[in-house]
């Protein structure tokens, strides 16, 4: 009776996760349109898409970390291959999104002179690519990721530095002060 009752509670769990994984994968359908909306407005006013279109990628992180670790908090992960592997392609195909909407702001930014607010959206830009490049590294997603999206990661990199070396003053924090009492008293 025991031993039937901790199936069925392994079978529950499974149709647990894959219900998740398929809520993800929705999600994903979801990023792919948002991306191309996002690299299609990208302008100054543009930014905001973008923001969004970057607002969903960490939603998707998060529920990705969620259902990977009901992976393999209640079963071993060697228990459910299956669903390792689905959440693991929907990983691969999140992070081929991001690095490539990524990739074309980066550009954007670099060719063009920078609008109001955009070092707060590079500043962000800068912690979503360290993200990419630890989640990029992540062993369960090599051969997951296509060879285009390591050429963009390379790509993306190579711009950051044009970037940095176009408007060093988004690295000039010595006003950051200031700025925040600034806002203080708009708020």
């Amino acid at each position: 009776m025991l031993v039937d009752s901790n199936h069925s509670n392994k079978n529950k769990q499974r149709e647990q996760i894959t219900q998740f994984i398929g809520s993800l994968k929705e999600k994903t359908e979801e990023l792919n349109g948002w991306a191309r909306h996002a690299e299609a407005s990208l302008t100054g006013e543009g930014f905001g898409t973008y923001l969004e279109f970057r607002d969903l990628v960490i939603e998707c992180e998060s529920f990705n970390e969620i259902i990977q670790r009901r992976l393999t908090t209640d079963d071993k992960p060697s228990d459910n291959p299956d669903l390792q592997d689905q959440l693991d392609e929907l990983s691969a195909r999140q992070l081929t999104l991001a690095i490539h909407a990524s990739l074309k702001f980066l550009r954007y930014i670099a060719e063009k002179n920078l609008p109001i607010g955009s070092r707060d959206v590079f500043i962000r830009e800068l912690q979503d690519l360290h993200r990419m490049k630890k989640t990029l590294d992540n062993e369960r997603l090599q051969g997951k990721v296509d060879q285009a999206a390591l050429d963009d990661q390379r790509k993306v990199e190579e711009i950051l530095n044009v970037v940095i070396e176009k408007a060093p003053q988004l690295f000039s924090f010595d006003n950051l002060d200031d700025e925040e009492e600034d806002l203080e008293f708009r708020v």
